[in-house]
């Protein structure tokens, strides 16, 4: 049986690592089933490919200092390591079938483009020419 795969531990707020244009995913999942880390994978790989002009950062059940709960898929992202996390997606009272306990990725997309305007509406991803003429 090959090893698990290790995650290295980064605090992403600390001046070290800290970038101002990279937002985080934060995604609990439960640790049941592997499915549950597939979808947070693809959770990430879809905003990377939606949202290209963006860097986007995966953090696993807070680095690992969270014990998930069982069957559980939450879904929060900040603007950046410095900011509050948004709740997007709570697949934690879901299904069963299993398959209801993971978001539609489109569906989430208009919240992540509200998050990412609430801090820095000048860096707006997304945002049109007619809403910065305030």
């Amino acid at each position: 049986m090959p090893p698990k795969k290790k995650y290295k531990n980064v605090d992403w707020a600390d001046d070290e690592h800290f970038k101002k244009d990279r937002s985080i995913f934060f995604i609990e999942h439960s640790t049941e089933c592997p499915i549950f880390q597939v979808k947070a994978d693809e959770c990430l790989s879809f905003f990377q490919q939606r949202i290209p002009e963006r860097e986007f950062q995966l953090v696993r059940n807070k680095n690992g200092k969270q014990v998930p709960r069982d069957g559980a898929f939450e879904v929060c992202v900040s603007q950046n390591a410095r900011t509050s996390e948004h709740n997007l997606w709570s697949g934690l009272n879901r299904g069963p079938p299993r398959r209801d306990k993971f978001p539609n990725y489109e569906d989430l997309v208009s919240d992540v483009h509200r998050v990412l305007k609430k801090f820095y509406p000048d860096k707006a991803v997304g945002a049109d020419d007619d809403d910065m003429d305030m």
